[in-house]
């Protein structure tokens, strides 16, 4: 794997985790399913 290409995927990694908290701190049950979602399907691609 390139490395630019796992930097960006890290990097979304941590946007992604950092919305997770976000939307839980808030009671946004709807938002934190949808961004699992999100989280899953990166893994996904980088594996």
């Amino acid at each position: 794997m390139a490395m630019p290409q796992r930097d960006t995927w890290i990097e979304q990694i941590h946007r992604l985790e950092g919305l997770l908290a976000v939307a839980e701190q808030q009671e946004d049950w709807a938002e934190l399913e949808r961004l699992k979602e999100r989280l899953r399907a990166l893994i996904e691609q980088m594996a």
